[in-house]
C-alpha cells in the first residue's frame, strides 16, 4: 500500500514540474510577444492577446542559414533539430464492436453481434530536422521527407513548449515536435498575425 502512494506522490509531482515549466515557457513567450510592443516583461507577462502598434518589421531581422531562397523570401527564424509527426498505424492489433449473449438453456448461450479488428494509430516520428519560417511561409528541411507551406494556405498555428501545430485549408494538420524556444515561438507567432492583417 505504501508504495502505490509513493507512485501517487511522485506522479503528482511529476505533474506539477510539467505546469510549472509549461507556465514558465508562457511567461517567456508572451513577454518575447510585448518586446515587439514595446511593453515591459511586467506589462506583458501572461497577457492573453496584445493590443497596439507592433514593431515586428522595425525589430526583426532576417537570418542567413546558408540556403538559397526564392526572390524576396527572408528566413526570419528556425527551430532547430524537430521532428515531423505522423498518425499512422503502429502494428499493434485492436478489436472493437458491438457483441449479445443470451441464455437458451442453463449452460448455453448463444452469442452474435459485429465486431472490426484493425490495426491501432499514434503519433511517430516522420522525419527530423529543422523547421524555417519566413515572410512567404515556413519550409521543413527534413532528413527524410520535406514540406515547404505559404502563409495564405495555413488556417491557424497553435505552439506551446513542446509543439506546434498547423492547420491548413485541406488536408490533415501537421504536428511538429521538439524543443520549442520562446523566443523563435514569438516571432513565428507574429509572423502569421503579420501575414494575416494584409
Amino acid at each position: 500500500m505504501e508504495w502505490l502512494i509513493a507512485i501517487g506522490v511522485l506522479f503528482g509531482a511529476w505533474v506539477v514540474y510539467g505546469i510549472i515549466q509549461q507556465n514558465k515557457w508562457n511567461n517567456e513567450y508572451t513577454t518575447e510577444i510585448g518586446r515587439y510592443y514595446k511593453l515591459s516583461p511586467e506589462q506583458s507577462k501572461g497577457k492573453k492577446s496584445f493590443n497596439g502598434t507592433c514593431y515586428f518589421d522595425e525589430m526583426a531581422k532576417p537570418i542567413n542559414v546558408g540556403l538559397r531562397l526564392p526572390k524576396g523570401e527572408k528566413i526570419y527564424g528556425a527551430f532547430q533539430n524537430i521532428n515531423l509527426m505522423a498518425y499512422k498505424r503502429d502494428g499493434r492489433v485492436g478489436a472493437y464492436g458491438v457483441t449479445l449473449r443470451k441464455k437458451v438453456v442453463p449452460g448455453v448461450y448463444l452469442r452474435g453481434g459485429l465486431g472490426k479488428f484493425g490495426l491501432a494509430k499514434s503519433w511517430q516520428v516522420e522525419a527530423t530536422g529543422n523547421l524555417y519560417f519566413t515572410n512567404q511561409g515556413i519550409f521543413f528541411d527534413g532528413d527524410k521527407k520535406n514540406i515547404k507551406l505559404k502563409w495564405d494556405k495555413m488556417m491557424r498555428e497553435t505552439i506551446d513548449a513542446n509543439e506546434i501545430q498547423i492547420e491548413k485549408q485541406n488536408g490533415e494538420p501537421i504536428l511538429f515536435q521538439g524543443t520549442i524556444s520562446p523566443e523563435e515561438a514569438a516571432k513565428f507567432t507574429l509572423m502569421g498575425q503579420a501575414y494575416e492583417s494584409f
